[in-house]
């Protein structure tokens, strides 16, 4: 058991050829959406690297760094495909090297994941695929392959030249060239490349033994391969304990090990709130045996601790890291001090990382911390002129609020009118799976404690009780409140529960045909948590009745939980097929009604109340009367709450209203807009 990190092997240094990593935790690379379309690396996106690098990261690696800037990977793509890069990239690995770590770029080529087609350029692959975006790939020439061989040695020597650390090799996922010629899902050619393992790792090696003959020997090569891809006809863990010796002896110097696909299994790449930590560990402590370098192991590593005991036992050499760097780019240096009560974790929401707040404009973001793109912009500014500030709700954004304004030397009291912190993060969190978000409010509230937040619970503001308080400035943070549908017909009429009465569990539904109204994120978790509380079969419940629940939701929308990134809405989905909630979808609900039959149990008689759902299919306009439903829930959102703002500028110097209070949406609006309001405080 570790009892002081600052002994733990973790923070121990490691030699990978000539470079020294000062300690054994990298940061994974990551798409950021920041790059520049010339394959430079722009200030705000080397600036999230140099800020990681200056909370104690051993080293960082810059995503998708490609040999052909021809075949571009996303709409930015950083490249080392031409020499007259070489001088701004080595401006760059010196601002992290001067940060206390070091640089390896992830050198790619996009292969089937390029999104050239939208120049009229056909992607490349080991075979034809279709990407991401619907385009088709062709199948790449063998003369063509030896080009993309050399294109790798050459932005090598590049990196080398540039001053940095090493360079990592993307070979995982089924994806991006080297991967999907690896992987049996994407390579069907029948030549020398295809065919058998050797033959589909044949790119891989020849690629490693280039890079290796265009570099110093001393110059680190990190392989990233997936252990197992987790899916029938992919790659299992076999493949990789034959492989790995082979990509040692070719020249690499450290693998690190990642799991999954990107397309037919992304849950298992990015791993959600509902997956367990580790997933990956197993796959690299099994490789880790067959080869005699060092074997990294990514794949949600979301708690510093663990990682340090999995290195401790031996099962890996070093962990990776990317959204707990995201959530808090301090963490090494703070886990080494033993301060892990001030680490601001990672939720594994997989929400703004990866679900970008505006389609059109794709940048990462986080929703714990809103620093994520504009590192240096905030400076830490004490305030000379502290006031008296009230906050209303002691929501997410309440307390980022709090908590950012008390850090400022600002008197902060929060009104909350329940009896606990977490306002509409504690109807999020109940779902299975998503425990994990509670991470968030616990660590809001230790630092609310640490800065001298003053908390009155069970305490209503009111016009009256604001004006006695007499703050100088008021923080509306209220939250959102169900929208009631009164347009659809019966509603209002008939008897129903929302989405928040099930969730908060005001109302638990053990058993009966449930219609859910609405098919989004938090109407498909409401379903979720009804299919937990049932109990089938319980010897306490009599003929058996408690927990045979039926659950049908209607959506509007062409498919189930609109806008929920990949990963959750997978998981998500596969619980509720595998429960068998009936789903429609591309149907609009025109009618409830209420009706009364009489049912015989045990001898006696009883009136029981049923309801009926009449829906639209929006696709031919045909209609479907849903029949005999015991339960009808309204799970079509929130509409904003803020009902004193107004009335308090009358007499308050300054109101600010933030998060669902200005428009029903996430908690990282909350949060991020309640950051802002108490740093300009």
């Amino acid at each position: 058991m570790i009892t002081d990190m600052k002994n733990a092997k973790l923070f121990s240094p490691l030699q990978l050829g000539r470079t020294t990593l000062k300690n054994r935790i990298a940061m994974a690379p990551m798409s950021m959406h920041y790059e520049a379309t010339d394959g430079t690396v722009p200030k705000q996106l080397a600036d999230i690297f140099v800020r990681r690098a200056e909370g104690g990261v051993g080293y960082v690696v810059i995503d998708a760094v490609t040999v052909d800037h021809k075949y571009w990977y996303i709409g930015k793509t950083t490249a080392l495909d031409k020499d007259s890069l070489v001088p701004q990239f080595a401006a760059f690995a010196k601002r992290v090297s001067d940060a206390g770590s070091t640089l390896f770029p992830q050198i790619i080529h996009p292969g089937p994941e390029s999104i050239c087609a939208l120049k009229g350029i056909k992607p490349l692959g080991p075979s034809v695929n279709t990407n991401a975006n619907g385009h088709v790939c062709r199948e790449i020439t063998i003369d063509e392959i030896h080009k993309v061989v050399k294109q790798y040695g050459q932005a090598a020597r590049r990196a080398e030249e540039a001053g940095c650390g090493g360079i990592a090799l993307h070979t995982a996922h089924a994806y991006m060239l080297p991967g999907a010629f690896l992987s049996p899902l994407r390579n069907k050619r029948m030549d020398e490349y295809g065919g058998c393992i050797d033959n589909r790792a044949r790119l891989i090696l020849e690629n490693i033994e280039e890079c290796r003959r265009c570099v110093s020997r001393d110059f680190p090569i990190v392989l990233r391969v997936a252990g197992d891809e987790r899916i029938a006809g992919g790659n299992s863990l076999e493949e990789m304990l034959y492989l790995a010796p082979k990509f040692e002896a070719a020249g690499v110097d450290m693998l690190e090990v990642s799991g999954g696909v990107q397309y037919e299994g992304l849950q298992n790449i990015l791993r959600s709130h509902s997956q367990k930590i580790g997933k990956n560990v197993y796959e690299a402590s099994e490789i880790k045996k067959v080869v005699n370098i060092p074997v990294f192991v990514v794949g949600k590593i979301n708690d510093i601790r663990y990682a340090a005991d999995i290195v401790e036992r031996g099962l890996v050499d070093g962990v990776t890291l990317g959204r707990p760097l995201l959530a808090d780019p301090d963490l090494p240096k703070k886990a080494y001090e033993n301060r892990f009560d001030d680490i601001t974790p990672c939720g594994s929401c997989a929400g703004r990382c990866i679900t970008p707040e505006n389609p059109m404009h794709p940048v990462c973001k986080c929703h714990i911390n809103p620093l994520v793109g504009r590192e240096y912009d905030f400076p830490f500014n004490p305030t000379d002129k502290p006031k008296k500030l009230l906050v209303i709700g002691a929501g997410p954004g309440g307390m980022y609020t709090a908590v950012t304004a008390a850090a400022r030397g600002h008197d902060v009291t929060v009104w909350e009118k329940s009896n606990r912190i977490g306002g509409q993060l504690n109807l999020a969190v109940v779902s299975p799976g998503k425990q994990e978000m509670t991470k968030w409010l616990v660590h809001l509230n230790y630092r609310a404690k640490k800065a001298g937040v003053k908390f009155e619970f069970k305490k209503e503001a009111t016009v009256e009780n604001v004006k006695e308080f007499a703050p100088d400035a008021v923080v509306c943070a209220t939250g959102a409140t169900p929208f009631i549908p009164t347009f659809i017909k019966g509603v209002g009429e008939c008897k129903t529960v929302t989405t928040h009465d099930v969730l908060s569990r005001k109302v638990t539904i053990p058993n009966g045909r449930v219609c859910i109204l609405g098919g989004g994120e938090v109407a498909c978790e409401t379903a979720e948590m009804i299919f937990a509380d049932a109990r089938p079969h319980s010897i306490y419940s009599p003929n058996f009745r408690n927990g045979d629940v039926d659950i049908t939701l209607v959506e509007m929308m062409p498919q189930m939980m609109t806008g929920v990134c990949q990963p959750n809405r997978s998981v998500a989905m596969e619980a509720l097929r595998h429960h068998g909630a009936k789903m429609f979808v591309n149907s609009k609900v025109m009618e409830i009604n209420e009706y009364t039959i009489q049912m015989n149990a045990g001898g006696k008689v009883n009136d029981v109340v049923k309801h009926d759902v009449k829906i639209q299919h929006l696709e031919d306009g045909s209609e479907e009367r849903l029949k005999n439903f015991d339960y009808i829930v309204l799970g079509l959102g929130s509409r904003k709450y803020d009902p004193l703002s107004e009335e308090l500028k009358a007499f308050v110097p300054e109101v600010y209203v933030i998060g669902d209070a200005v428009k029903p949406g996430q908690s990282s609006d909350a949060m991020h807009q309640g950051f802002e309001v108490a740093y300009n405080l």
